[in-house]
């Protein structure tokens, strides 16, 4: 059944991810025409890429709760498992950021990241193995999904981060995305401090103390300092002497770099050290 879901869970965001992509396309040619409005079709066009969304959040959903059946344990305990909940937070971004603002391409762009990661989550077995005795506590679940929304939020920053420096020409576009990226970095910042905080309770009953210096809670704190950073400049612009014409564009490449430190925190430092976390590479 699990895998099974998970294909459907593919599939489905494709297919949104065609609809909105034609939406985006088919829009912003049409403005450049000119003409005033769009027209009626477009409309239903992104409704049913929006109920395509949903539909594909539902079966993600679902994959996780089989998983969850099939497996007898929380599934947070290997890379294709949390990558299930990474592509699952970075879809729920999506539907929270609609209720407060609304641009082309934002449908297109929550597709490509969900898609992209069961993308990477395809390079790895998928095989379900009994719980390691580390991973058998209470704070697995609350550890790992912070941690996972945290990073779904950070993919959903660098996903705008690029839209912005495709949309930036039109001021208003570029305007709201830049603001939704930064709130959308602001977000993960506080689940990654929750996730980290939480990690550290964890490893002081698993390992008896509370930070090592462990290649993975090393990048961890690295990448908290990276997002930190990137709020303080945010909030100490105009003292620093940067414009504000100049500032989306240093927000846009915070994005991505924060985004590239996340990834080999989450990834990378499993493959290229070795540490207590190696059985994320599982």
């Amino acid at each position: 059944m699990y895998d099974r879901l998970w294909a459907a869970s593919f599939a489905i965001f494709s297919v949104a991810l065609v609809l909105g992509a034609a939406h985006a396309i088919i829009l912003s040619a049409y403005r450049s025409t000119g003409l005033p409005g769009a027209p009626a079709w477009l409309r239903w066009l992104r409704r049913v890429a929006n109920a395509v969304i949903v539909l594909g959040f539902l079966a993600l959903s679902a994959t996780i709760v089989a998983r969850w059946h099939e497996a007898g344990y929380p599934p947070f305990s290997n890379m294709p498992e949390s990558l299930l909940w990474m592509a699952w937070a970075c879809c729920a971004v999506y539907f929270v950021s609609r209720l407060f603002v609304d641009f082309t391409g934002l449908e297109a762009a929550a597709c490509v990241g969900v898609l992209g990661i069961l993308a990477v989550s395809s390079l790895f077995p998928h095989a379900a193995r009994p719980l390691m005795p580390a991973l058998k506590s209470n704070w697995l679940i609350f550890h790992v999904l912070t941690c996972m929304i945290a990073y779904g939020a950070f993919l959903a920053a660098f996903l705008l981060a690029i839209l912005w420096l495709l949309a930036w020409q039109w001021r208003e576009t570029g305007k709201m995305v830049d603001a939704l990226a930064y709130q959308t970095m602001a977000f993960g910042f506080l689940l990654l401090t929750i996730g980290i905080v939480s990690g550290a309770i964890w490893a002081r009953q698993a390992w008896g103390r509370y930070w090592g210096w462990d290649p993975k809670e090393t990048w961890s704190l690295v990448t908290w300092l990276v997002y930190g950073i990137y709020l303080h400049f945010r909030l100490m612009s105009g003292s620093l002497g940067i414009s504000r014409d100049r500032l989306p564009l240093f927000n846009a490449l915070f994005g991505i770099v924060g985004f590239a430190v996340t990834m080999f925190t989450y990834i990378g430092v499993n493959y290229l050290t070795t540490g207590l976390h190696s059985y994320a590479t599982r």
